[in-house]
């Protein structure tokens, strides 16, 4: 069984010409650039294909760049059929777009909010030379060892991305970064200097957090209709305003991208789709049976992958059945026979005949019906909450409904 992540690449993975091919042969790209460059108040193709690669780096222009093509090309991947996505997930900045691919945020609001975003930590690095650098071929603990023993001398240099066990990101000053540069390679390290503007998910960015957080507190945002998983906490949201908890930390906080692969493997993620430029994400992805595709670089890979996901969730066992499964092999704790007659035969009785239709054929409210019958029958059986969900939402996997996602603990909207 091939369970799907889609994934979105944040700033770094913008380049000179980016999306050209998209935009020139799919109509939908060239009005998704259109509608933002109303929003933003210039030209996102000229942005993209005539500016200058130092133009185009820059924070405000490269974040937006970077959300409007990615998610423009998530709804080419996305058109006239239905994706069999268990998961989203995005780095960094590529979170957002997550979480708009997810319906969590409308576009307007997403572009708005990426505008001040932009603009904010573009004005954090108009004060300081600061930057990023790549440290890789060596354990995070050896790296951890590292920024430790150079900050004793009163320096600022911070891990602001775990990407993988042997690759992460610093942030500091140029200097700071040319020093510590000197120390990991004489430690056995390689350094590479990232395509980025500032020292970001570091304490260089706080003076953005509070316009940036003021935006937040004016977007509606509403629980994902596909489980987003977070790159501050490594988990999936919950609720609203779980969203709105770890985008107001962002900034500063590092990027956990080894922390969300390993979720998501650990959920049964083994087919990942990079939805954007390049193929960053998809190098950063290992693990037993992991298998990545670049949508830009290797379309015509991830379209034959994503067909054979498609196929195999027409052949996967349909929900309400999957229900009935669960439903009957549930143990009993419950001898009380009314309660039972009540809450476990007639709700089984109302799930045998919702199974009668055709599973394509199901509407979206008697898929949640059948749901909330199975949570009934096993509430009643005595089933403790934390089984209830981790079934549930072995169901929704197995189905491939996991717009139906709902934690049994969360709150809001």
């Amino acid at each position: 069984m091939t369970d799907l992540a889609l994934v979105f690449p944040g700033q770094g993975s913008q380049f000179s010409g980016m999306g050209r091919r998209w935009f020139e042969s799919e109509s939908s790209v060239r009005e998704r650039f259109a509608q933002a460059s109303d929003l933003v108040g210039y030209s996102l193709a000229d942005l993209c294909f005539t500016e200058s690669p130092a133009e185009l780096t820059r924070s405000r222009h490269a974040q937006m760049s970077l959300l409007v093509l990615s998610f423009a090309m998530y709804e080419v991947l996305g058109r006239d059929r239905q994706l069999p996505v268990s998961y989203l997930a995005g780095h960094s900045l590529g979170e957002i777009t997550a979480l708009l691919a997810a319906g969590a945020v409308g576009f307007e609001d997403a572009v708005r909010l990426v505008k001040v975003r932009g603009e904010a930590m573009e004005s954090c690095t108009a004060a300081a030379d600061t930057g990023m650098i790549a440290a890789l071929r060596m354990p995070v603990a050896e790296v951890e060892r590292c920024v430790e023993e150079f900050n004793s001398g009163g320096r600022t240099v911070q891990v602001s991305n775990y990407n993988a066990e042997r690759q992460t990101v610093l942030s500091g000053t140029l200097a700071d970064l040319q020093g510590i540069t000197t120390l990991l390679e004489d430690r056995g390290g390689r350094v590479a200097t990232l395509n980025v503007a500032g020292a970001f998910h570091s304490v260089f960015m706080a003076d953005a957090v509070p316009a940036y957080v003021a935006e937040i507190e004016k977007i509606e945002f509403t629980r994902p209709g596909v489980p987003v998983c977070s790159t501050v906490t490594g988990r999936l949201y919950e609720s609203a305003q779980e969203i709105r908890d770890a985008l107001a930390v962002q900034l500063t906080s590092p990027v956990r991208w080894d922390a969300v692969v390993s979720t998501l493997t650990a959920r049964g993620v083994t087919l990942w789709i990079e939805v954007g430029p390049k193929n960053v994400l998809t190098r950063m992805i290992t693990g037993a049976g992991a298998v990545a595709h670049s949508l830009d670089e290797d379309t015509d890979g991830a379209h034959k992958a994503l067909e054979r996901a498609i196929e195999e969730r027409r052949n996967r066992p349909g929900l309400v059945g999957l229900c009935l499964g669960a439903a009957a092999a549930t143990r009993n704790r419950n001898f009380d026979d009314d309660e039972y007659a009540a809450g476990v035969i007639t709700p089984y009785r109302r799930l045998q005949q919702l199974s009668s239709t055709e599973e394509d054929e199901l509407t979206g409210e008697q898929r949640r019906e059948a749901l909330d019958l199975l949570r009934g029958i096993m509430r009643t059986k005595g089933v403790p909450e934390a089984e209830q969900q981790e079934r549930i939402a072995s169901i929704l996997r197995r189905a491939g409904d996991t717009e139906l996602f709902v934690p049994i603990r969360a709150t809001g909207s």
